[in-house]
């Protein structure tokens, strides 16, 4: 919890919760903070806040802002004690029960001299907004980012691959499977972040398999997919004659998963219209069919997934505050595949033999070439893009799969080893030449142990004759 990171969650959720609009200041006020300021923790923490509260917080930690008007100190009490009460108990805040809390905030309000019906508000807010976040805080701010919790408590270890379909072996992965078996039987609302192609339905089908809903219906719903003219009768259905071609009644997606799990794909794409009778049914658990009367009952459970970045979209209303967190009681971030390259060679192993066997072929052989190609090839299109190419390539291959049978895009992508970006940059002296010669000696060098030192295949695969590489290996001094 020592981390601005860290802070700047807190304030961003406590802000969201009960003053939605100062979010758009946090960012602002945590660069000021990281320039002007001590830097103690107890200031981030309580500059994180709307605009009305500035003059006073800011006056105190030394800031003087001429432009900050006068303010509120409505929400000040509850960010300083939240930020004592985060201090006193961190590490453990999951295990502090709310007799505790309230004894804290007692304490900590008669401190700050407020009245008893002050803090007697404190006590009916924090210990409730406490219990939720100290969850959240456990699972997701973690380094690598994503669900975690201890591996001790579960009977998947680093050996095991496999869960549910989805395959790794990284420790994120991992850490993953672990948090999937802790959340699985709850009912908690699960928002699953992630790029395209990171596996987003595969994960929110693993959650419902192993619910005691899993006998029930899981309905995949692609709300990007559904203009915002039909999306209210396909999420909710119709009844007959409710308008022009309303033949007969139709159920929603959410009648048709009745008890069981719906996935809203791309959640972030719905408008605000669509957002508000979500948040309806979120809360109600029933909603109406177009043109109807009668509330149709529902308790499916919920898993929505995005590719973007929600909370910048309620930052700029684009995204209801109070949908976010109906939807968000848990989230799960998917790394992309270029961040877990340890789980490439279990990855293309079962789609090499899956597609072998959809296409009743022998299952081929991976060159060095090819291996060495997936392994630098940066895969902007996660598991789906590495899926797409195997099948290809599985199709195109005869016994063993070559640079050759993946697409262009693939075979004519040109890594730079991270480290020699580290190494052109040590020198910020150097001159653009100097720095292509650099570039040009690890290139050729990298070839060269790729083709075991062999001058005339390096040449072909660098598309330059041999004279000319010889007269290279010359000139940069290059030890074969």
């Amino acid at each position: 919890m020592e981390t601005d990171k860290s802070l700047k969650f807190l304030a961003q959720d406590f802000m969201m919760g009960f003053a939605p609009e100062g979010l758009e200041y946090i960012d602002r006020l945590f660069e000021h903070l990281k320039f002007e300021t001590s830097g103690k923790l107890e200031d981030n923490f309580a500059l994180a806040m709307p605009p009305e509260m500035r003059r006073k917080i800011l006056n105190d930690i030394g800031i003087k802002h001429a432009d900050t008007p006068e303010l509120s100190q409505r929400y000040v009490p509850h960010l300083l004690i939240i930020n004592k009460l985060f201090k006193k108990f961190e590490g453990s805040l999951n295990k502090v029960n709310r007799e505790e809390i309230v004894a804290f905030i007692w304490k900590e309000g008669r401190n700050l001299k407020l009245f008893e019906y002050e803090i007697q508000k404190l006590i009916d807010i924090i210990p409730e907004w406490v219990n939720r976040v100290a969850r959240k805080c456990f699972v997701e701010l973690s380094p690598a980012n994503i669900c975690e919790v201890e591996n001790n408590e579960s009977s998947l270890s680093k050996e095991q691959i496999s869960f549910n379909g989805i395959i790794g072996r990284s420790e994120k992965m991992i850490s993953m499977f672990n948090c999937l078996k802790k959340i699985g039987k709850s009912n908690l609302s699960i928002l699953i972040q992630g790029e395209s192609g990171t596996g987003k339905e595969l994960v929110a089908h693993a959650v419902h398999s192993i619910s005691d809903r899993s006998a029930k219906n899981f309905i995949p719903v692609n709300c990007g997919a559904l203009p915002d003219s039909i999306i209210e009768s396909e999420l909710f259905g119709y009844e007959k004659g409710a308008f022009t071609g309303a033949n007969y009644q139709k159920k929603g997606y959410f009648e048709i998963a009745a008890d069981g799990t719906i996935f809203l794909d791309e959640i972030s794409e719905t408008s605000l219209n669509t957002q508000v009778k979500l948040l309806r049914v979120l809360q109600e658990k029933q909603f109406y069919r177009v043109g109807g009367t009668k509330p149709v009952k529902i308790d499916a459970r919920i898993i929505a997934a995005t590719n973007r970045n929600l909370l910048e979209y309620v930052k700029d209303g684009s995204f209801r505050h109070d949908l976010y967190y109906r939807i968000n009681e848990m989230a799960i971030t998917l790394p992309p595949l270029r961040e877990r390259k340890v789980d490439l060679p279990l990855l293309t192993n079962h789609f090499i033999k899956t597609f072998a066997k959809q296409n009743k072929k022998p299952i081929p052989k991976l060159s060095k070439k090819a291996e060495q190609l997936i392994q630098n090839y940066n895969w902007p299109g996660n598991i789906r893009e590495l899926e797409n190419a195997l099948k290809r390539a599985v199709v195109l291959a005869e016994k063993v799969i070559e640079p050759a049978h993946f697409p262009a895009i693939i075979r004519d992508y040109e890594i730079i080893n991270p480290q020699m970006v580290v190494d052109l940059d040590k020198d910020s002296s150097s001159s653009l030449e100097e720095k292509m010669n650099r570039a040009e000696k690890m290139i050729i060098a990298k070839a060269l142990a790729e083709n075991n030192n062999h001058v005339s295949q390096t040449a072909q695969e660098l598309k330059i004759s041999r004279r000319t590489l010889q007269r290279k290996i010359k000139q940069h001094k290059i030890n074969k």
